[in-house]
C-alpha cells in the first residue's frame, strides 16, 4: 500500500541529504519541515512494538501534525490490529526485519517500544540505514549493546535519537537538573534513588512445562535475539518479561532510567569502579524480588574528584531519611532520587513535580530556575525534521546511563559479592565468569552489523 503524503522528493530526502553532507553543501536555511521548493513533507514514522507502552508513544508520536505513521510492526496480531484500525494506510508486519527490507525509503524514523532484549537490534538497523530513533528505556538490553548504540550514535549526529524517558522532558523535571548543574548543592557527596517495582515476578526460578502458543502470537519472533524456550501462559509475553533475565533488565533496569536521570545527567556521572547487590533470592531466570545495589562512581567536578557512591533501592525497600539529611519522621515517598551535597540536598520525584528542598535536616523553600521541556516525543520529532532544539535523552546519554544499570542488574547474578568494573576494557576485574553476562550470541538471522 503506498504511504499517503508521498512525494518524489519525499522519497529522495535522506539521500539528498547525505550527497549533500559528503558534497561538503552547506544547506543553509534548508531544513526537512519544508523540503525543497517549498514542498510540505511529512516526517514518515515506522512503529516497532504497538502494544501496552507501544502504544501510548505511537499515539504521542502520531499527534504530531507533521508526523506519518507509515509502518506499524507487532509480533502480537491483536496489537497490530488495533494500531491498524487507527492507521488504516500504514504498512503492518510481524517481523521488523522485514519491515526495514520491505518498506526501505517508505519511512525516516522508527520508534521502538519492544522488550528490551529486543531494543538494540532494531535501534542498530535504523541508525545503519540513516533513519532517525525513538527507543524506550533502557536503551538496551546488555553492556555491549548499550555500549555499542552510544557509539553509533555519536558517529552519526545528524540522526535524531531520543530514548523514552518520557518524563525527562517534563518542564520541572529540566527545571530540577538546572538548579543541580548550576552547583546549588555545592560539592556532591552522594546519591540515593528507590522505586517500588517490581509490580511483576521476580526472584523465582524458570517455569516448568509448556503451553499452547495463542494463535495471534509469533512466539518464535516474540523471543528474536534470545534463547529458545517454550512459551507459558503469563509468564512473559505481555507484561512479565521485565523480570525475566533473557529478556528484561528487572527492576532496577526498568524503572531507573526514569528515576535517576536527575542525577546522572547534570552531574554528569561516568562508569562505577564498583558495585554489590545485596538480595537473597536471586536466580538464574529471575531478577531479585528486592535488592538494594551499591555503586560507586568515578568522581568528577562536580564532587571535586572523589567517588561517589550511588546506592539504589528495590521491592520497596527504603533508606532511612535521617540517613540521607532529611527529618526523621519524613515520609518517604515512592519513585524518587536524592542527591546529597555539602551545601544541601534534593528529592526529585519521577516527573519533577513535588521536589523538596533539604538544609540541616531541614525542608526548605527553594524556588527552581526556568528551563525548557516540553513534548518528550515532539522534541525528538522536531528534531528529526530540522529544528534546533536538541533531543533532551540522545542515545549518546540514554547508552551511558542504561551500561551502568546494566552492570547493575548484572550484578545481581553474584548476591552480596563486591564486584570490581573496568570500564576501558569493558569487563570485571579478576571475575572473568561474569564477563559472558556483558553480552551474548544472538540466535542465527538476527546479526546485525554494529552489534
Amino acid at each position: 500500500m503506498t504511504a499517503p503524503l508521498r512525494t518524489d522528493a519525499l522519497a529522495g530526502r535522506r539521500t539528498f541529504i547525505k550527497t549533500a553532507a559528503a558534497a561538503g553543501v552547506v544547506l543553509a536555511g534548508w531544513k526537512p519541515t519544508l523540503g525543497r521548493g517549498g514542498v510540505l513533507q511529512k516526517l514518515n514514522v515506522a512503529s516497532i512494538g504497538v502494544g501496552g507502552m507501544g502504544a501510548s508513544d505511537l499515539a504521542q508520536i502520531a499527534s504530531h501534525p507533521e508526523v506519518v505513521i507509515t509502518g506499524l510492526c507487532d509480533t502480537d496480531a491483536n496489537n497490530l490490529g488495533k494500531a491498524g484500525n487507527l492507521h488504516p494506510d500504514a504498512r503492518k508486519f510481524a517481523d521488523g526485519r522485514e519491515m526495514f527490507s520491505a518498506m526501505d525509503d517508505e519511512f525516516d524514523a522508527v520508534s521502538i517500544t519492544t522488550p528490551d532484549h529486543m531494543h538494540a537490534i532494531y535501534a542498530m538497523m535504523a541508525m545503519n540505514e540513516g533513519k532517525h530513533v525513538y527507543c524506550q528505556k533502557p536503551l538496551a538490553w546488555s553492556v555491549h549493546e548499550n555500549r555499542a548504540l552510544a557509539r553509533a550514535a555519536a558517529a552519526n549526529p545528524d540522526l535524531a535519537t531520543q530514548m523514552g524517558t518520557q518524563n525527562a522532558s517534563r518542564p520541572m523535571k529540566q527545571r530540577c537538573m538546572k538548579f543541580i548543574k548550576d552547583g546549588n548543592l555545592g560539592k556532591i557527596k552522594e546519591i540515593h534513588a528507590w522505586s517500588d517495582r517490581p509490580i511483576w515476578p521476580q526472584g523465582n526460578p524458570r517455569p516448568k512445562g509448556t503451553d499452547p502458543v495463542p494463535a495471534s502470537l509469533s512466539w518464535d519472533l516474540w523471543l528474536g535475539v534470545a534463547p529458545e524456550r517454550p512459551y507459558k501462559n503469563g509468564a512473559y509475553h505481555g507484561f512479565n518479561w521485565r523480570g525475566v533475565r533473557d529478556f528484561g533488565c528487572g527492576a532496577l533496569g526498568d524503572m531507573a532510567c526514569h528515576i535517576v536521570d536527575a542525577a546522572f545527567q547534570p552531574l554528569e556521572l561516568g562508569d562505577p569502579t564498583t558495585v554489590i547487590c545485596e538480595a537473597t533470592d536471586s536466580t538464574d531466570d529471575q531478577f531479585p524480588s528486592k535488592e538494594i545495589v551499591r555503586m560507586e562512581i568515578k568522581g568528577n567536578r562536580f564532587s571535586e574528584g572523589d567517588p561517589i557512591p550511588f546506592t539504589w533501592y528495590d521491592g520497596k525497600l527504603l533508606p532511612e531519611p535521617s540517613a540521607l539529611g532529611l527529618p526523621a519522621d519524613y515520609q518517604m515517598p515512592q519513585n524518587v532520587v536524592v542527591i546529597i551535597g555539602e551545601r544541601g540536598t534534593i528529592m526529585v520525584p519521577q516527573g519533577g513535580d513535588g521536589y523538596a528542598y533539604f538544609r540541616r535536616g531541614m525542608q526548605r523553600p527553594m524556588e527552581m530556575p526556568e528551563a525548557r521541556g516540553g513534548s518528550h516525543w515532539h522534541l525528538w520529532v522536531d528534531r528529526a525534521r530540522g529544528g534546533d532544539m536538541p533531543c533532551l535523552t540522545p542515545i549518546e546519554y540514554g547508552g551511558r546511563i542504561s551500561e551502568t544499570l546494566a552492570i547493575g542488574a548484572l550484578a545481581s547474578r553474584y548476591p552480596n559479592e563486591k564486584l570490581q568494573w573496568d570500564a576501558a576494557g569493558m569487563k570485571f576485574v579478576g571475575k572473568p565468569d561474569a564477563d559472558k553476562y556483558l553480552t551474548r550470541t544472538y540466535r542465527d538471522g538476527w546479526q546485525v552489523k554494529g552489534l
